[in-house]
């Protein structure tokens, strides 16, 4: 149930589908420019190119009014892919993985390689499209080939295809064109000549725009979606190459082209998260999930939908929803007495601090009135803690300061100080931190499934706890404990997983470290705590110059493992933030790494640090200036 593309019914695959990444995609998203859709690993982009399939979309006419799969339904008609009475716009979907890379070590030259690369999509375009139109019709490939036919186009010739062509002639040149292009690269030869002749641009779209293709004869008149899913297994020439032909071709065909940050350069990887351009729209999925907050509700709607589909399989003891197995609070009596002793402690010391200076007497006496539950008194003690140790370090204080009023409290009491007080007292008195479906949501780190795995392990104990006939429920304690094992699970194999993942890990144990140090301070400067730091515009523009990289090979490995942290979307970044000093590049660590170093999840913490200063922490480390206190 973790992997969406792997489910092979379309039903199943709808139901668990959430409909809420479609309010990441422009108003024109199948009728306007080349849309390009960018993730780290698991952003949820093949899914989203599945959901246009033309079996699933079929099937989810049919399904239309099913209360699973109504506002899919819903959303996709208002986008123009589906209406009541059937699909709308058909598919051809094309993995970047099949054969396109082999083509680069054959040793051709540029354009030669260009023109291969070219044929070989459109045969698989063409055979695509004749598949999909007989899906849509319920007809079987390949056995009703016979009754599709391609016309001539009206300015083209197609290398190796006599018009008029039926549609078991196309499945002959299309397999011919791949047999041909297979033996050159088996061959191991560069020989120019061998080979199929090659494509100066996409002749399939040609087509498909000029609706050449006939079903038993007569027009079939639809609007076409092509789709390239991991286009970050091409080489980079290709991937240049085919996004050049694709914006420059203007097709009324529609073009998507899926991948994952690893394909983009330095530039593109620290660029804003949806760029319009004239020619093309980019989407960068977690980077659209962080603006536009709808991150919880999308993957808390994927959790119950998850859950219901395991219960049905589970037995009759297993939970049917999510999130009632998820304790959210720590207010119920088995916290008490641990609850009073943490409080007596806060509030000791604060009075202590009070008998020493009067001055406080008035905010002291304000806490001592609460009405409340022991654990919101002690996060309002925790609090009066923090602001007396911030009025306290001021540099200029009077010899004999006046009382401090209540309503001077209430104005330095914001929220951000109360969630720094909750993160404390959870340090310090060891309560657990990361517990609950909102905390859990922002664990994801607007990735889908970095979430589903998440949730999938809490399911999980939750389904163990059915089986041995225990409550199902998980304490805040064991949702804990699941979640920060997590970190060794998911993080701690990235040098397996990435070219300079070791750099990269070292890289992220040293941000932790220097975001810990700068949370845990007494006062609590940038509450409710520090999760990434930044760099300047400037600084950043130095690093990724080409004499610069060439000149300095320190920077040069920096700015690798950097990439490397942005790909697998370790590193959130938020680009050309404005400062009093200059606009900076904001880097936030994922909020999984945060577990690791008992760090809040809140967002907009940073420290403004130079490039001379972190480029050295993958290899020599975080040397800590201080040593972050819990109590003044």
């Amino acid at each position: 149930l973790q992997t969406a593309e792997s489910i092979d019914s379309d039903s199943d695959f709808l139901r668990l589908f959430g409909h809420r990444v479609l309010d990441l995609l422009p108003d024109d998203a199948l009728t306007g420019r080349p849309l390009f859709i960018r993730s780290a690993p698991g952003g949820g982009k093949t899914s989203l190119l599945k959901l246009f399939t033309p079996s699933v979309l079929q099937n989810l006419v049919v399904m239309k009014a099913n209360e699973a799969t109504k506002d899919l339904f819903s959303k996709l008609k208002a986008l123009g892919a589906v209406s009541d009475q059937g699909v709308r716009v058909l598919s051809v979907m094309l993995s970047s993985a099949r054969t396109f890379p082999a083509l680069v070590d054959v040793g051709l030259n540029a354009t030669r390689a260009k023109r291969l690369l070219l044929a070989l999509i459109d045969s698989r375009i063409l055979l695509g499209a004749l598949r999909s139109i007989l899906v849509v019709r319920g007809l079987r490939f390949p056995d009703d080939l016979s009754r599709l036919s391609l016309v001539a186009p009206p300015n083209d010739v197609v290398p190796g295809l006599s018009f008029p062509a039926d549609g078991v002639a196309v499945q002959q040149w299309a397999e011919s064109v791949e047999q041909r292009v297979a033996e050159l690269i088996d061959t191991l030869l560069s020989t120019e000549g061998s080979g199929p002749s090659g494509h100066d641009a996409l002749l399939s779209l040609h087509l498909l725009d000029a609706n050449c293709v006939r079903l038993d004869g007569k027009p079939f008149e639809t609007h076409w979606l092509i789709m390239f899913d991991d286009m970050q297994k091409l080489a980079p020439s290709q991937r240049t190459d085919l996004l050049q032909v694709v914006v420059e071709q203007r097709s009324r065909s529609t073009v998507w082209l899926a991948e994952r940050f690893e394909a983009l350069d330095n530039e593109e990887l620290l660029a804003n998260g949806a760029l319009s351009g004239r020619d093309h729209f980019v989407i960068a999925l977690e980077r659209e999930w962080k603006k536009g907050r709808w991150f919880e509700s999308a993957v808390k709607l994927i959790a119950e939908r998850r859950a219901r589909m395991a219960a049905d399989s589970a037995g009759p003891n297993a939970p049917d929803a999510f999130a009632p197995t998820i304790e959210v609070d720590l207010d119920s009596p088995s916290w008490d007495d641990k609850m009073q002793a943490a409080l007596d402690t806060v509030r000791n010391r604060v009075e202590a601090i009070a008998a020493s200076k009067p001055h406080y007497a008035e905010w002291v006496q304000s806490r001592a009135n609460i009405e409340s539950s022991l654990r919101h008194q002690l996060i309002k003690w925790r609090a009066l803690e923090i602001l007396i140790a911030r009025h306290a370090g001021k540099s200029q204080l009077s010899l004999f300061p006046e009382p401090l009023s209540t309503q001077e409290l209430d104005e330095k009491e914001a929220a951000n100080v109360r969630a720094a007080a909750e993160l404390f007292i959870s340090k310090e008195f060891s309560f657990p931190y990361y517990f609950g479906p909102s905390q859990l949501a922002n664990l994801g780190s607007f990735n889908i499934e970095q979430f589903i795995r998440l949730a999938g392990d809490l399911f999980e104990e939750a389904l163990s706890a059915a089986v041995m006939r225990r409550p199902t429920s998980l304490s805040p304690q064991c949702q804990e404990r699941i979640i920060k094992a997590a970190f060794d699970k998911r993080i701690m194999d990235l040098p397996r997983r990435a070219r300079n993942g070791r750099g990269a890990l070292n890289f992220l144990d040293a941000i932790g470290q220097f975001c810990r140090e700068e949370t845990y301070q007494p006062n609590a400067p940038y509450a409710p705590g520090v999760t990434g730091f930044a760099l300047t515009m400037a600084d950043c523009t130095y690093m990724y110059d080409p004499s610069t990289r060439k000149k300095r090979p320190e920077i040069d490995a920096f700015a690798d493992v950097l990439n490397t942290a942005l790909q697998y979307n370790f590193l959130l970044p938020e680009v050309d933030r404005p400062r009093p000093s200059g606009r900076v590049v904001v880097l936030y660590l994922n909020r999984l790494v945060c577990t690791k170093y008992d760090l809040p999840l809140h967002y907009g913490g940073f420290r403004v640090k130079r490039l001379q200063d972190v480029m050295y922490w993958p290899t020599h480390g975080f040397r800590p200036s201080r040593q972050g206190k819990l109590s003044i």
